[in-house]
Protein backbone atom coordinates (compact mmCIF):
# COMPACT_ATOMS: atom_id res chain seq x y z
CA UNK A 1 0.00 0.00 0.00
CA UNK A 2 1.71 3.19 -1.23
CA UNK A 3 0.33 5.95 0.97
CA UNK A 4 0.81 7.50 4.37
CA UNK A 5 -1.71 5.34 6.21
CA UNK A 6 0.95 3.75 8.40
CA UNK A 7 2.28 7.13 9.48
CA UNK A 8 -1.18 8.63 9.97
CA UNK A 9 -2.21 5.70 12.14
CA UNK A 10 0.92 5.98 14.23
CA UNK A 11 0.64 9.77 14.43
CA UNK A 12 -2.88 9.53 15.84
CA UNK A 13 -1.69 7.10 18.45
CA UNK A 14 1.43 9.06 19.26
CA UNK A 15 -0.65 12.21 19.77
CA UNK A 16 -2.07 10.51 22.82
CA UNK A 17 1.20 11.05 24.65
CA UNK A 18 -0.21 14.29 25.92
CA UNK A 19 -3.11 12.49 27.55
CA UNK A 20 -3.06 10.54 30.81
CA UNK A 21 -1.70 7.01 30.66
CA UNK A 22 -4.21 4.45 29.45
CA UNK A 23 -3.31 1.74 31.93
CA UNK A 24 -2.23 1.44 35.51
CA UNK A 25 1.17 0.06 34.51
CA UNK A 26 1.97 3.13 32.38
CA UNK A 27 4.64 5.40 33.83
CA UNK A 28 5.91 8.93 33.33
CA UNK A 29 7.07 9.84 29.83
CA UNK A 30 10.54 10.88 28.72
CA UNK A 31 11.64 14.12 27.09
CA UNK A 32 13.75 13.72 23.94
CA UNK A 33 16.23 16.52 23.27
CA UNK A 34 19.13 16.29 20.83
CA UNK A 35 20.78 19.53 19.68
CA UNK A 36 23.89 20.21 17.61
CA UNK A 37 25.66 23.32 16.37
CA UNK A 38 28.23 22.89 13.60
CA UNK A 39 30.59 25.11 11.66
CA UNK A 40 31.59 23.41 8.40
CA UNK A 41 33.83 24.57 5.56
CA UNK A 42 34.10 22.80 2.21
CA UNK A 43 36.68 23.96 -0.33
CA UNK A 44 37.00 22.44 -3.81
CA UNK A 45 39.01 23.28 -6.92
CA UNK A 46 36.18 25.35 -8.39
CA UNK A 47 34.08 26.52 -5.42
CA UNK A 48 33.94 26.74 -1.66
CA UNK A 49 31.27 27.02 1.01
CA UNK A 50 30.82 27.75 4.71
CA UNK A 51 27.84 26.65 6.78
CA UNK A 52 27.03 27.48 10.36
CA UNK A 53 24.06 25.26 11.18
CA UNK A 54 21.98 24.42 14.24
CA UNK A 55 19.86 21.28 14.47
CA UNK A 56 17.36 20.56 17.25
CA UNK A 57 15.27 17.42 17.74
CA UNK A 58 12.60 17.75 20.40
CA UNK A 59 10.15 15.04 21.28
CA UNK A 60 8.33 12.99 23.88
CA UNK A 61 8.23 9.24 24.54
CA UNK A 62 5.26 8.02 26.56
CA UNK A 63 4.27 4.57 27.85
CA UNK A 64 0.58 4.18 26.95
CA UNK A 65 -0.12 0.71 28.28
CA UNK A 66 1.80 -2.39 29.24
CA UNK A 67 4.24 -3.04 26.39
CA UNK A 68 2.91 -0.11 24.31
CA UNK A 69 4.86 3.15 23.83
CA UNK A 70 4.13 6.25 21.76
CA UNK A 71 6.77 8.62 20.43
CA UNK A 72 6.59 11.93 18.61
CA UNK A 73 9.57 14.10 17.65
CA UNK A 74 10.02 17.35 15.73
CA UNK A 75 13.22 18.39 13.98
CA UNK A 76 14.35 21.90 13.05
CA UNK A 77 17.47 22.93 11.13
CA UNK A 78 18.58 26.55 10.86
CA UNK A 79 21.60 28.15 9.21
CA UNK A 80 22.81 31.38 10.86
CA UNK A 81 25.77 31.22 8.45
CA UNK A 82 24.45 30.26 5.02
CA UNK A 83 27.30 30.92 2.61
CA UNK A 84 26.72 27.63 0.81
CA UNK A 85 24.52 25.77 -1.66
CA UNK A 86 22.17 23.54 0.32
CA UNK A 87 21.35 21.10 -2.48
CA UNK A 88 17.80 22.46 -2.81
CA UNK A 89 18.07 26.17 -3.63
CA UNK A 90 20.51 27.41 -6.30
CA UNK A 91 23.57 29.30 -5.06
CA UNK A 92 25.92 30.01 -7.99
CA UNK A 93 29.62 29.89 -7.18
CA UNK A 94 29.16 27.98 -3.92
CA UNK A 95 29.95 24.36 -3.17
CA UNK A 96 27.20 22.08 -1.88
CA UNK A 97 26.79 21.36 1.83
CA UNK A 98 23.49 19.41 1.89
CA UNK A 99 21.96 20.90 5.04
CA UNK A 100 18.82 22.85 4.01
CA UNK A 101 16.79 24.70 6.61
CA UNK A 102 13.91 22.47 7.64
CA UNK A 103 11.07 22.20 10.15
CA UNK A 104 9.40 18.80 10.07
CA UNK A 105 7.88 15.88 11.89
CA UNK A 106 10.95 13.68 12.29
CA UNK A 107 9.44 10.65 14.02
CA UNK A 108 5.94 9.55 15.05
CA UNK A 109 5.47 5.93 15.98
CA UNK A 110 3.92 3.31 18.20
CA UNK A 111 6.11 0.54 19.60
CA UNK A 112 4.70 -2.69 20.98
CA UNK A 113 6.97 -5.02 22.96
CA UNK A 114 4.95 -7.77 24.65
CA UNK A 115 8.18 -9.44 25.77
CA UNK A 116 11.94 -9.04 25.60
CA UNK A 117 12.00 -11.41 22.63
CA UNK A 118 9.41 -9.78 20.40
CA UNK A 119 8.57 -6.29 19.23
CA UNK A 120 7.10 -4.13 16.48
CA UNK A 121 7.14 -0.45 15.56
CA UNK A 122 4.74 1.29 13.18
CA UNK A 123 4.98 4.82 11.82
CA UNK A 124 7.77 7.24 10.99
CA UNK A 125 10.91 5.82 12.52
CA UNK A 126 14.68 5.56 12.50
CA UNK A 127 16.05 2.35 10.94
CA UNK A 128 19.74 1.43 11.04
CA UNK A 129 20.89 -1.87 9.57
CA UNK A 130 24.18 -3.13 11.02
CA UNK A 131 26.94 -0.58 10.43
CA UNK A 132 24.52 1.56 8.33
CA UNK A 133 26.35 0.84 5.05
CA UNK A 134 23.12 -0.17 3.31
CA UNK A 135 20.38 1.35 5.48
CA UNK A 136 20.86 4.13 8.01
CA UNK A 137 19.70 7.52 9.25
CA UNK A 138 22.59 9.51 7.70
CA UNK A 139 23.04 11.03 11.14
CA UNK A 140 26.07 13.14 10.27
CA UNK A 141 23.98 15.47 8.16
CA UNK A 142 21.68 17.79 10.10
CA UNK A 143 18.36 16.45 8.79
CA UNK A 144 18.39 12.72 9.42
CA UNK A 145 16.80 10.14 7.15
CA UNK A 146 13.69 8.42 8.49
CA UNK A 147 11.33 5.76 7.17
CA UNK A 148 7.53 5.45 7.13
CA UNK A 149 6.58 1.84 7.64
CA UNK A 150 6.36 -1.08 10.01
CA UNK A 151 9.23 -3.04 11.54
CA UNK A 152 9.21 -6.35 13.42
CA UNK A 153 11.99 -7.98 15.42
CA UNK A 154 12.31 -11.24 17.29
CA UNK A 155 14.97 -12.95 19.38
CA UNK A 156 14.01 -16.65 19.22
CA UNK A 157 17.26 -17.81 20.83
CA UNK A 158 20.10 -16.16 22.76
CA UNK A 159 22.43 -14.49 20.28
CA UNK A 160 19.93 -14.60 17.40
CA UNK A 161 17.95 -11.58 16.15
CA UNK A 162 15.53 -11.58 13.22
CA UNK A 163 14.38 -8.27 11.72
CA UNK A 164 11.89 -7.47 8.97
CA UNK A 165 10.68 -4.06 7.82
CA UNK A 166 8.31 -2.79 5.17
CA UNK A 167 8.71 0.88 4.18
CA UNK A 168 6.39 2.89 1.91
CA UNK A 169 8.20 6.23 2.11
CA UNK A 170 11.81 7.31 2.65
CA UNK A 171 12.23 10.81 4.09
CA UNK A 172 15.65 11.82 2.81
CA UNK A 173 17.99 14.53 4.21
CA UNK A 174 17.23 17.17 1.54
CA UNK A 175 13.61 17.41 2.72
CA UNK A 176 10.29 17.82 0.96
CA UNK A 177 11.33 20.91 -1.03
CA UNK A 178 13.76 18.82 -3.05
CA UNK A 179 12.60 16.56 -5.93
CA UNK A 180 14.83 13.90 -4.35
CA UNK A 181 13.72 14.62 -0.80
CA UNK A 182 11.06 11.89 -0.61
CA UNK A 183 11.13 8.46 -2.25
CA UNK A 184 7.84 6.53 -2.39
CA UNK A 185 7.33 2.90 -3.19
CA UNK A 186 7.84 -0.52 -1.65
CA UNK A 187 10.93 -1.37 0.39
CA UNK A 188 11.40 -4.78 2.01
CA UNK A 189 14.24 -5.34 4.44
CA UNK A 190 15.08 -8.61 6.19
CA UNK A 191 18.06 -9.54 8.33
CA UNK A 192 19.14 -12.42 10.55
CA UNK A 193 21.98 -11.87 13.00
CA UNK A 194 23.63 -14.61 15.04
CA UNK A 195 26.56 -14.93 17.40
CA UNK A 196 28.93 -17.71 16.29
CA UNK A 197 31.17 -17.44 19.33
CA UNK A 198 34.89 -17.45 18.55
CA UNK A 199 34.23 -17.07 14.82
CA UNK A 200 32.40 -13.79 15.30
CA UNK A 201 28.97 -12.30 14.70
CA UNK A 202 27.38 -13.17 11.37
CA UNK A 203 24.46 -11.66 9.52
CA UNK A 204 22.63 -12.29 6.27
CA UNK A 205 20.29 -9.74 4.76
CA UNK A 206 18.05 -8.90 1.84
CA UNK A 207 17.10 -5.39 0.72
CA UNK A 208 14.51 -5.00 -2.06
CA UNK A 209 13.57 -1.51 -3.21
CA UNK A 210 10.98 -0.54 -5.82
CA UNK A 211 10.51 3.24 -5.97
CA UNK A 212 7.71 5.02 -7.83
CA UNK A 213 9.63 8.29 -8.25
CA UNK A 214 13.22 6.98 -8.30
CA UNK A 215 13.00 3.95 -10.57
CA UNK A 216 16.74 3.90 -11.34
CA UNK A 217 17.39 3.30 -7.62
CA UNK A 218 15.14 0.21 -7.50
CA UNK A 219 17.41 -2.73 -6.73
CA UNK A 220 17.67 -6.12 -5.07
CA UNK A 221 20.64 -6.54 -2.73
CA UNK A 222 21.50 -9.81 -0.99
CA UNK A 223 24.49 -10.09 1.31
CA UNK A 224 26.30 -11.61 4.27
CA UNK A 225 28.74 -10.24 6.83
CA UNK A 226 31.06 -11.69 9.48
CA UNK A 227 32.90 -9.64 12.11
CA UNK A 228 34.87 -10.90 15.07
CA UNK A 229 37.76 -10.51 17.47
CA UNK A 230 40.02 -12.93 19.33
CA UNK A 231 42.56 -12.39 22.08
CA UNK A 232 46.16 -13.00 21.02
CA UNK A 233 47.58 -12.27 24.43
CA UNK A 234 46.35 -10.38 27.50
CA UNK A 235 45.31 -6.89 26.45
CA UNK A 236 45.74 -7.49 22.70
CA UNK A 237 43.17 -8.85 20.23
CA UNK A 238 43.05 -9.51 16.51
CA UNK A 239 39.98 -8.26 14.63
CA UNK A 240 38.51 -9.24 11.28
CA UNK A 241 35.61 -8.46 8.97
CA UNK A 242 34.41 -10.18 5.80
CA UNK A 243 31.44 -9.08 3.72
CA UNK A 244 29.95 -9.85 0.33
CA UNK A 245 26.79 -8.62 -1.38
CA UNK A 246 25.30 -8.86 -4.84
CA UNK A 247 23.05 -6.19 -6.32
CA UNK A 248 20.86 -6.20 -9.41
CA UNK A 249 17.94 -4.38 -10.95
CA UNK A 250 14.51 -4.81 -9.39
CA UNK A 251 10.94 -3.67 -9.83
CA UNK A 252 10.49 -0.60 -12.03
CA UNK A 253 14.20 -0.16 -12.78
CA UNK A 254 14.44 0.09 -16.60
CA UNK A 255 18.08 -1.03 -16.64
CA UNK A 256 19.51 -4.53 -16.36
CA UNK A 257 22.70 -5.15 -14.39
CA UNK A 258 24.37 -7.25 -11.70
CA UNK A 259 27.33 -6.03 -9.61
CA UNK A 260 29.12 -7.07 -6.42
CA UNK A 261 30.30 -5.55 -3.16
CA UNK A 262 33.21 -6.98 -1.18
CA UNK A 263 34.91 -5.86 2.00
CA UNK A 264 37.68 -7.42 4.06
CA UNK A 265 39.67 -6.10 6.99
CA UNK A 266 42.19 -7.32 9.52
CA UNK A 267 43.42 -5.42 12.53
CA UNK A 268 44.63 -5.24 16.11
CA UNK A 269 43.14 -3.58 19.16
CA UNK A 270 43.90 -2.92 22.80
CA UNK A 271 41.83 -1.18 25.45
CA UNK A 272 42.94 2.23 24.13
CA UNK A 273 44.23 1.68 20.59
CA UNK A 274 42.96 0.04 17.43
CA UNK A 275 44.19 -0.19 13.84
CA UNK A 276 43.04 -2.05 10.75
CA UNK A 277 43.83 -2.49 7.07
CA UNK A 278 40.66 -2.51 4.97
CA UNK A 279 39.86 -3.24 1.35
CA UNK A 280 36.39 -2.25 0.12
CA UNK A 281 35.25 -2.84 -3.45
CA UNK A 282 32.06 -1.48 -5.03
CA UNK A 283 32.01 -3.03 -8.48
CA UNK A 284 31.16 -1.14 -11.64
CA UNK A 285 30.70 -2.44 -15.17
CA UNK A 286 31.43 0.84 -16.94
CA UNK A 287 27.80 1.98 -16.84
CA UNK A 288 26.23 0.67 -13.63
CA UNK A 289 27.80 0.32 -10.19
CA UNK A 290 26.95 -0.98 -6.73
CA UNK A 291 25.02 1.77 -4.91
CA UNK A 292 23.92 2.34 -1.31
CA UNK A 293 21.47 5.28 -1.56
CA UNK A 294 19.72 4.43 1.74
CA UNK A 295 22.97 4.08 3.68
CA UNK A 296 24.88 6.57 5.82
CA UNK A 297 27.54 7.54 3.28
CA UNK A 298 29.63 9.81 5.53
CA UNK A 299 32.42 7.75 7.03
CA UNK A 300 32.53 5.36 4.07
CA UNK A 301 34.97 6.10 1.23
CA UNK A 302 36.42 8.92 3.29
CA UNK A 303 34.95 11.75 5.31
CA UNK A 304 35.40 14.40 2.63
CA UNK A 305 32.24 12.99 0.98
CA UNK A 306 33.72 13.71 -2.45
CA UNK A 307 32.92 10.16 -3.57
CA UNK A 308 29.23 9.78 -2.84
CA UNK A 309 27.31 7.80 -5.43
CA UNK A 310 29.54 5.12 -6.93
CA UNK A 311 30.66 6.01 -10.49
CA UNK A 312 29.96 3.56 -13.30
CA UNK A 313 33.63 2.52 -13.32
CA UNK A 314 33.33 1.39 -9.68
CA UNK A 315 35.52 2.15 -6.66
CA UNK A 316 38.15 0.11 -4.87
CA UNK A 317 39.12 1.73 -1.57
CA UNK A 318 42.25 0.45 0.18
CA UNK A 319 42.73 2.22 3.49
CA UNK A 320 44.37 2.14 6.88
CA UNK A 321 42.35 3.33 9.85
CA UNK A 322 43.34 3.79 13.44
CA UNK A 323 42.10 5.28 16.70
CA UNK A 324 43.62 6.12 20.06
CA UNK A 325 41.86 7.03 23.31
CA UNK A 326 43.71 9.21 25.81
CA UNK A 327 43.12 9.19 29.54
CA UNK A 328 43.10 12.89 30.25
CA UNK A 329 40.81 14.94 32.50
CA UNK A 330 38.11 14.03 29.98
CA UNK A 331 38.46 11.03 27.65
CA UNK A 332 39.70 12.16 24.24
CA UNK A 333 39.55 9.99 21.11
CA UNK A 334 41.76 10.66 18.10
CA UNK A 335 41.04 8.75 14.89
CA UNK A 336 42.42 8.86 11.38
CA UNK A 337 42.28 7.20 7.96
CA UNK A 338 44.53 7.02 4.88
CA UNK A 339 42.72 6.10 1.63
CA UNK A 340 43.79 5.14 -1.87
CA UNK A 341 40.94 5.06 -4.42
CA UNK A 342 41.04 3.24 -7.75
CA UNK A 343 38.41 2.19 -10.27
CA UNK A 344 37.33 -1.44 -10.55
CA UNK A 345 37.20 -1.05 -14.34
CA UNK A 346 40.75 -0.56 -15.61
CA UNK A 347 42.27 -0.07 -12.13
CA UNK A 348 42.78 3.65 -12.78
CA UNK A 349 43.63 5.98 -9.91
CA UNK A 350 40.84 8.20 -8.60
CA UNK A 351 42.65 9.90 -5.73
CA UNK A 352 43.93 9.79 -2.17
CA UNK A 353 42.46 11.02 1.08
CA UNK A 354 43.60 11.75 4.63
CA UNK A 355 41.06 12.11 7.47
CA UNK A 356 41.63 13.20 11.07
CA UNK A 357 38.91 13.46 13.75
CA UNK A 358 39.18 14.33 17.44
CA UNK A 359 36.20 13.93 19.78
CA UNK A 360 35.63 14.34 23.50
CA UNK A 361 32.81 14.70 26.03
CA UNK A 362 33.10 18.10 27.70
CA UNK A 363 30.33 17.81 30.32
CA UNK A 364 27.36 15.61 31.11
CA UNK A 365 25.40 15.28 27.87
CA UNK A 366 27.80 17.53 25.94
CA UNK A 367 30.34 16.42 23.32
CA UNK A 368 32.76 18.23 21.04
CA UNK A 369 34.14 17.07 17.68
CA UNK A 370 36.61 18.56 15.22
CA UNK A 371 37.59 17.03 11.91
CA UNK A 372 39.62 17.57 8.75
CA UNK A 373 39.42 15.58 5.51
CA UNK A 374 41.63 16.22 2.47
CA UNK A 375 40.97 14.59 -0.92
CA UNK A 376 43.67 14.83 -3.62
CA UNK A 377 42.21 13.91 -6.99
CA UNK A 378 44.03 11.85 -9.60
CA UNK A 379 41.22 11.93 -12.18
CA UNK A 380 38.96 14.48 -13.86
CA UNK A 381 35.99 12.75 -12.32
CA UNK A 382 36.53 14.48 -8.94
CA UNK A 383 38.02 17.79 -7.77
CA UNK A 384 40.60 18.32 -5.07
CA UNK A 385 38.68 19.07 -1.89
CA UNK A 386 39.07 19.89 1.79
CA UNK A 387 36.33 19.55 4.39
CA UNK A 388 36.77 20.88 7.94
CA UNK A 389 34.25 21.03 10.76
CA UNK A 390 33.74 21.81 14.42
CA UNK A 391 30.59 20.68 16.22
CA UNK A 392 29.11 20.85 19.70
CA UNK A 393 26.31 18.43 20.57
CA UNK A 394 23.97 18.02 23.52
CA UNK A 395 21.85 14.95 24.23
CA UNK A 396 19.47 14.74 27.14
Amino acid sequence: MRNHSLTVLAGIGAAAVAAPALAGEASTGTLILDARARLEHFDTTSADATAGSVRVRLGWKQPLAKGLTGLVELEAVGAPIDDYADGVHPSPGRAVIPDPEILELNRASLTWEPSRRLGAEIGRQRIILGNSRYVGNIGWRENEQTFDGVRFWAKPNPGVTVTYAYVSRVNRPLGTKSPQGVWRGDVHLAQIETDLGAIGKASVFALLTDFDNAASQSTQTLGARLAGARAIRPGLSATWELEHARQGDHGANPQRFSVNYDQASIGLKTAQTQAALVVERLEGDGVHAFQTPLGSLHGFQGRSDVIGATPGVGVRDVFLRGARSFRTKVPVKLSGELHQFNTTVGDDRLGREVDIVIAAPVAKGWSLEAGLARFDSAARLYPDATRAWLSLEFKL
